[in-house]
């Protein structure tokens, strides 16, 4: 993590920094374990406002995760506080409950899409979606870590024509769901025992959007994470025929729009 820039809008105790998320925000933990707050210059209000609301109107629906325990807002900037999410990631559990994970991690994902989009009030349409990779591409922004070896070879200029040339046709067969909107494992919380969900965190992009935005995700992750076949997840999920060319239109967007 870089310089702590905002710990000065922290509530009383005491914080220590933590590294988590691709958020430029600074990410402390509270020294019990209990809560996490976000905070961010003036630059980075809009968003972490967005982020909050988020994570309220999940919390209304039932579905596992945080809740909102305090925001502070100066002339500096923001500071979103919220309860700990219990369990572990889905990206720290050990090689031996991938098998019996894989059913649960399908059934939370499949209740955050069962939602109804109609009771969402936030929206990723996929043209704005497009439009934010246009200009992380065009300011040359592509971190080359997000992307994989066939695609770093490429040019991201030629990466985003590929996606330009296809949106039409995503677009006619959009599937629209609340999504999660960053649905890897390091985002979806399980007992370690149990193994059930217990919560989804970093929902800054969570809003309607075709479902394949996150299944592109999950299957991936679960075949470079944990070197496990995506067929048994996507057959619990209810799309064992998930249409490959959409999973890898959605795949290859994701990585183009951090930056």
């Amino acid at each position: 993590m870089g310089p702590v820039t905002n710990a000065g809008m922290l509530p009383s105790g005491e914080w220590e920094p933590v590294e988590i998320g691709e958020s430029d925000a600074d990410v402390y933990r509270r020294a019990d374990g209990a809560e996490y707050a976000k905070c961010a210059d003036l630059a980075g209000v809009g968003e972490l406002r967005d982020e909050r609301d988020r994570i309220v109107w999940l919390a209304g629906t039932g579905l596992p995760g945080a809740t909102v325990a305090d925001w502070i807002e100066t002339d500096a900037g923001a500071c979103l506080v919220t309860t700990a999410v219990p369990g572990v990631a889905a990206a720290d559990l050990p090689a031996s409950a991938y098998d019996r994970a894989t059913e649960q991690l399908a059934g939370v994902l499949r209740a955050l899409h069962d939602l109804d989009p109609a009771d969402c009030p936030f929206t990723r349409p996929l043209t704005d979606v497009v439009r934010q990779a246009e200009d992380v591409v065009r300011r040359g922004a592509v971190n080359p870590d997000f992307l994989n070896d066939e695609w770093r070879a490429e040019r991201p200029e030629d990466l985003l024509a590929r996606i330009q040339a296809d949106l039409p046709r995503m677009r006619e067969s959009a599937d629209l769901v609340v999504c999660h909107g960053d649905a890897c494992l390091p985002n979806l919380f399980v007992d370690p025992e149990t193994l059930a969900p217990t919560g989804l965190i970093d929902l800054g992009r969570l809003g309607t959007a075709d479902r394949y935005t996150d299944l592109a995700l999950v299957t991936t992750q679960l075949r470079d994470e944990w070197n496990a076949d995506p067929a048994p997840f996507l057959k619990a999920y209810g799309h064992p025929d998930a249409d490959p060319a959409k999973l890898a239109f959605y795949l290859l967007l994701d990585p183009l729009t951090w930056g």
